[in-house]
């Protein structure tokens, strides 16, 4: 067995050397711990193989005591021995050690031993029989064969330490199928020496095609260039190196680095601490992993448990992403639960420090300026694309925010504008807006921008011509065509875009919600074109900005068409309520004013032939109903006029004007000043009667909604333009809040005013008065 072997090297060890090296002098508690009931706390001793900076001895104490403190509900005190057994060129002086370790402890209680390292196993075993007699010993990354002997009752647990010489070299056929011969590399000491008889073992018998061989007890710069020139298809299987042929002693990792950097062969490794430094991955033993799995051991064994040795979770697949880049490896290949490193770095910046700290060599110079150059390259088409980008969305901001702000009226304008920064931008002859009129079968061109040089589109293209585009298009597609490529289906529209003097196109679709209501069109015409995919998009997103403008300019004249309507029904609304109003007043002043003229007169006639001896009161009667039927003529007059006022017919409309001021001013008792000369020219009778509607309208309002106490009115003749005012200083109002609330005296004014060609404005403040102008053409 293994450990009798060790037992063995033991026995025959040296003399002490002068002094422990510096990592296992002290342990990490004070030698005056509080002496604590036993309860109070646990007593852990750590027993460690390396010197105390070894990554490996760093990476599983890390692991062990944060698992123990993070999950003991004691606490802990640590006594820490690096014992550097690795420095014993023989068996380790195990006599000395015991008795450095009895004067130490022999006054402290230790509650477990924790023992890490091949080397440490059999040393750790006598010394508890000798010193800490029935403590129970946790073995951390030994072999599986150092427990074999060991009884279950004995109190003896631990984690193994599995070798995977032969996974490791099976994952590298996986992964580099042309691999035929492995080569295996390990260090010259003591504890390297297990690691190559494993290899030996595991190895024996290789699979069939590899070729298996050693690279051993040489010095390590001949170890370096041997690397250096070993063939495609070889990969190395690499162990941990702490000391060279010749005695000297190295860092495993940086070994490793330095093997990697020289190699022109993948490198696999079997311990994680050498993951990083050139190395492809491997089945790597995790020290973390066998530190946390270490603790939990203890921790049950401190609660009394036996728990049985284990290897669970402790040999990990683990990956150098960088050097699975560098060698061409695919990921999806590696072993399920596989832990992937140095995922997020890039290679060639990872690569390009490395030969910084190795730099010197001509080679290495000319591989950096060579991934300098290839690094420029990528920028400079980086920065091509981003300027391209950029200058694309530049293009798309401005043609947008040019048609979503311009008056409906300059989209037209604003199209024409835009095809053409198109055509310069992305290099065509020629864009085209397509409006498809399905019935006819028909595309017409609403918009084209041809370059210079170049004859204009067809005004109209013929669907049949075009089948498969139009296929596509309907689908919402969009079409990619050069004339001179083969696409299948495509004969017909390639012929009939020869013939329309295309050699390429591509083609967007229009979409109205979910119709396709025409096509944003580019061609060439002098060369054919291949379309790149990011034009795709690009175009879609051209297509929609053009289709939203002319959906607004389209909306723009349907809105303007029901407006013309809508005014349109509104001037006959108006003429016809002038002419019922002209009806009835007709009809009251000829009709209901004569029979009241006429009541009157048969009252006066009743009452002249009443007999002498009539009573007063019967006579006083008489008198009575004949006033009143005086006073409603009177009344129904006014209303009549009111109605339609004949005196614009007979007088003019300065006449009638000041005749309505008097009686509005008698009427409602307002100081009411009217300057309406009779020199206004001929007046239409259309804005006549407008403007007389419109001075009854402001007079009702200042006297009914006002309270002004003064009015003033005036028309006057100015060039072609006859002007009307009328201001009050009464409490003015809001007019927006007017005309939201739904005024319709506000409403009636304007469109009365706007259908005689003229304009209104109303100028007043809440307190500050009113003032209504209206002007009108008399053309």
């Amino acid at each position: 067995m293994l450990g009798s072997v060790l037992w063995a090297l033991l026995a025959a060890s040296g003399a002490w050397a002068q002094s422990t090296s510096a990592g296992a002098a002290a342990p990490d508690s004070s030698e005056d711990a509080p002496r604590t009931p036993q309860s109070a706390h646990y007593r852990v001793l750590l027993l460690y193989s390396e010197s105390r900076l070894t990554s490996s001895v760093v990476t599983a104490d890390q692991a062990l005591r944060a698992t123990m403190q993070a999950a003991s509900s004691k606490s802990i005190y640590f006594y820490t021995e690096f014992l550097d057994l690795n420095a014993f060129q023989g068996a380790a002086p195990r006599t000395q050690m015991r008795d450095i370790l009895q004067i130490k402890y022999q006054d402290r209680r230790i509650d477990v031993i924790v023992a890490q390292g091949q080397l440490t196993a059999p040393l750790a075993l006598r010394i508890r029989d000798e010193l800490f007699p029935s403590t129970p010993v946790v073995l951390m990354s030994v072999e599986h064969s150092t427990l074999a002997d060991v009884a279950p009752e004995s109190g003896v647990t631990g984690t193994w330490r599995e070798r995977g010489w032969r996974d490791t070299l099976e994952l590298a056929r996986h992964l580099h199928p042309g691999v035929r011969h492995a080569v295996v590399i390990v260090g010259s000491s003591v504890a390297e020496r297990l690691w190559l008889a494993s290899a030996q073992e595991q190895l024996a018998a290789p699979p069939a095609g590899i070729e298996i061989s050693y690279l051993l007890d040489s010095k390590f710069e001949d170890m370096v260039r041997a690397a250096a020139a070993f063939p495609k298809g070889t990969v190395i299987l690499m162990g941990p190196f702490l000391r060279d042929g010749t005695g000297r002693d190295f860092v495993s990792a940086v070994a490793a680095q330095r093997i990697a950097a020289a190699s022109r062969v993948p490198i696999y490794v079997l311990t994680d601490g050498m993951i990083g430094g050139g190395a492809v991955g491997g089945h790597v033993v995790n020290y973390a992993a066998h530190g946390r799995v270490a603790a939990g051991l203890a921790l049950k064994v401190l609660a009394g448990e036996r728990p049985p040795p284990t290897a669970a979770g402790t040999t990990v697949p683990t990956f150098d992403d960088r050097q699975l880049r560098r060698w061409g490896v695919d990921r999806r290949l590696l072993p399920a639960g596989s832990v992937l490193r140095f995922h997020e770095k890039t290679l060639w910046e990872r690569y390009r420090a490395y030969m910084i700290v190795v730099a010197g060599l001509i080679l290495l110079q000319s591989a950096l300026i060579a991934v300098l150059l290839v690094q420029r390259a990528q920028r400079r088409r980086a920065q091509r694309e981003l300027a391209e980008r950029l200058r694309f969305e530049t293009l798309l901001a401005n043609i947008s925010q040019a048609l979503a702000s311009c008056p409906v009226a300059e989209i037209g304008r604003e199209i024409d504008a835009a095809l053409r920064r198109i055509v310069d931008d992305l290099g065509t002859d020629r864009a085209t807006l397509w409006e498809f009129d399905d019935r006819a079968g028909q595309s017409r061109a609403l918009h084209s921008w041809t370059r210079s040089g170049v004859e204009p589109v067809a005004a109209v293209l013929d669907h049949r011509d075009f089948p498969w585009i139009m296929e596509q298009i309907r689908r919402g597609e969009v079409v990619r065509l050069p004339v001179s490529e083969a696409v299948p289906g495509t004969a017909t529209d390639r012929q009939n875009l020869r013939q329309v003097q295309t050699r390429s196109t591509a083609l967007a679709p229009l979409l109205e919600g979910e119709t396709v209501v025409g096509g944003l069109s580019l061609g060439t015409v002098t060369e054919d074109r291949r379309w790149p995919d990011e034009l795709v998009p690009r175009l879609r997103l051209l297509a929609d900005i053009f289709a939203n403008a002319l959906a607004r300019q389209r909306a723009a004249r349907a809105a303007r068409e029901s407006a013309k309507d809508i005014r349109d029904l509104a001037g006959r609304l108006m003429t016809a309520e002038e002419d019922e109003r002209r009806r009835i007043a007709r009809e009251l002043h000829d009709g209901v004013n004569q029979d009241l003229a006429a009541l009157s007169i048969a009252l006066s006639a009743l009452q002249g032939g009443l007999p002498a001896d009539t009573p007063e009161a019967k006579r006083d009667e008489f008198a009575r109903l004949q006033g009143r039927t005086v006073e409603l003529a009177g009344a129904i007059r006014h209303l009549s006029h009111e109605l339609h006022p004949g005196i614009l017919q007979y007088a003019g409309l300065a006449a009638a004007l000041r005749s309505y001021c008097r009686e509005f001013q008698r009427e409602q008792g307002l100081a009411v000043a009217c300057s309406a000369k009779d020199d206004l020219g001929t007046v239409p009778g259309d804005i006549a009667l407008s403007l007389y509607r419109v001075a009854q309208e402001a007079l009702r309002n200042a006297g009914r909604h006002a309270k002004a106490d003064h009015v003033w009115v005036g028309l006057a003749r100015d060039g072609a333009d006859l002007i009307l005012t009328v201001r009050d200083d009464g409490r003015g109002f809001d007019v927006a809040a007017a005309r939201l609330g739904g005024g319709l005296g506000l409403m009636s004014l304007d469109e009365r005013v706007r259908l005689v060609g003229g304009r209104i404005t109303i100028d007043t403040e809440p307190q500050r008065g009113t003032t209504v102008h209206a002007r009108v053409p008399l053309a």
